[in-house]
C-alpha cells in the first residue's frame, strides 16, 4: 500500500463532509431568519396586541348585540302580558257566569242520579 491511503480514509472524509454540509445549511437557515425577523419578540408581541384588539372589539359588539336582544325580549314580555291582563278583565265575567250555571246543572243531574239509584236499591231490597 501506498503511504497515506488508508482503508477507512475516504469514508471518514465524506462523513466530515456532510456534518459540515449539514451544519452550514444549519447556519445559512438561522441567518435568513434573523434578516427576516430582527427582533421576533417584539413581533409577536404586536401580534399579539392586535389579536387582542380584534378580540374585545368582537366581544364588545356581541355584548351590544345581546343587550338589544335581551331589551326586545323583555318589552315583548311586557306587552303580551299587559294585553293578557286586559283580555282577562274583560272575558272573566262571562266565562265565570257560564261555569257557574253548568256547575249547577252538573251537580243536580247527579243528584237525581243518585237518588234514582238508591230509591231502585231500596225497592230490591224489600222485595
Amino acid at each position: 500500500m501506498a503511504k497515506g491511503t488508508k482503508k477507512g480514509a475516504g469514508a471518514v472524509d465524506r462523513a466530515a463532509e456532510a456534518v459540515g454540509h449539514a451544519l452550514g445549511s444549519v447556519a445559512g437557515t438561522i441567518e435568513s431568519l434573523q434578516a427576516q425577523h430582527p427582533h421576533p419578540v417584539e413581533e409577536t408581541r404586536e401580534a399579539l396586541a392586535a389579536g387582542q384588539e380584534k378580540l374585545s372589539a368582537v366581544a364588545s359588539k356581541a355584548r351590544a348585540q345581546a343587550g338589544a336582544l335581551i331589551k326586545k325580549a323583555k318589552a315583548l314580555a311586557r306587552r303580551t302580558k299587559k294585553a293578557a291582563m286586559r283580555a282577562r278583565r274583560t272575558s272573566t265575567p262571562a266565562k265565570t257566569r257560564s261555569r257557574r250555571t253548568a256547575r249547577k246543572v252538573v251537580r243536580g243531574a247527579r243528584k237525581a242520579v243518585g237518588r234514582k239509584t238508591v230509591r231502585r236499591a231500596k225497592g230490591r231490597l224489600k222485595r
